[in-house]
C-alpha cells in the first residue's frame, strides 16, 4: 500500500493511501480492495486534512454514518504520483493497475475514480477483474497504460526554466525505465505523450527551486538524481 501527499496553498494536505493490498487479502470478510468504495474507509482514498490531522473544511462528504468528513476522492487503487499544477490549481494523480491498467486521472473533490467496480485491470492470478471500462456516475481515466508502464513520481512543468513545458505532465515508470512526457489541451485533454528514456527505474519526478525538472532512480546498486533540460 503506498501513500502519496500534496501541500495545497491553503495549507491544507491531499493524501492518497493505497486500497490495502490484493486478493486474498481480506477485511470484514471481503476483499480488502472493496473498501475503496466504502465512505469511512480510508482506503483507496484521496484525502484532505489540516496539519493537525482533523478532516478539513468544505471537504465533499458530509459525516454521518458510514462517512468520513476527510474523503476528498474515491476509487482509488495505489497513487504513486500527485501534483497540482501551480498555473491552474488541477490537481493529477498517477496510479498503478493490476497486470495493466495504470491511469492518470485528473482529481477532483466528490468524485468516484471507480476502482474495483470498472478498470482496465486484470488479476495477477490471470482472470479480468471488472468487465466494465466505464460507468455511469464513475470518472473515466485521462490514459490507461496497457501493457502498466508502473508510473511513480509525478510533477506539473511551471515553464519557468522550459517555457515549452509550461503545464505539461512528467510522470515517471518504474516498469518502462522512462518519464512519460504528457501534453494536454486546455480541457485537461491528452493530445500527446513521449517517452524520455532513463534507462532504469524513475521513482520519482519534481519541480525543483531552480526551475529544472529532477528525475529520482532506484536502480541497484545505487540510484541516480537526474536534472531533465531540453535537448
Amino acid at each position: 500500500m503506498c501513500i502519496r501527499d500534496s501541500w495545497l496553498p491553503d495549507g491544507t494536505l491531499l493524501l492518497a493511501i493505497g486500497d490495502g493490498g490484493n486478493p486474498p487479502v481480506e477485511l470484514d470478510g471481503a476483499l480488502i480492495r472493496l473498501q475503496a468504495q466504502k465512505r469511512g474507509s480510508a482506503l483507496g482514498k484521496i484525502l484532505r486534512l489540516n496539519d493537525d490531522g482533523t478532516p478539513a473544511a468544505g471537504n465533499p462528504f458530509r459525516t454521518g454514518p458510514g462517512t468520513s468528513a476527510s474523503v476528498w476522492s474515491l476509487g482509488h487503487r495505489n497513487i504513486q504520483g500527485l501534483a497540482r499544477d501551480p498555473l491552474n490549481g488541477q490537481v493529477w494523480a498517477s496510479e498503478h493497475g493490476s497486470r495493466g491498467g495504470d491511469e492518470l486521472n485528473r482529481i477532483k473533490p466528490g468524485l468516484n475514480y471507480g476502482w474495483p467496480l470498472v478498470t482496465h485491470s486484470r488479476e495477477y492470478f490471470g482472470p479480468a477483474i471488472s468487465e466494465r471500462r466505464t460507468a455511469p456516475g464513475l470518472e473515466d481515466p485521462r490514459r490507461v497504460w496497457t501493457p502498466a508502464i508502473a508510473p511513480s513520481g509525478l510533477a506539473v512543468a511551471s515553464g519557468r526554466r522550459v517555457p515549452a513545458w509550461r503545464g505539461q505532465l512528467f510522470a515517471g515508470g518504474l516498469v518502462s525505465g522512462d518519464v512519460r512526457r504528457l501534453r494536454l489541451d486546455p480541457q485537461g485533454r491528452l493530445v500527446a505523450e513521449d517517452a524520455i528514456p532513463i534507462g532504469a527505474r524513475v521513482r520519482d519526478v519534481r519541480e525543483g527551486p531552480d526551475g529544472f525538472l529532477y528525475v529520482l532512480t532506484d536502480e541497484a546498486p545505487d540510484g541516480r538524481l537526474i536534472r531533465l533540460e531540453p535537448g
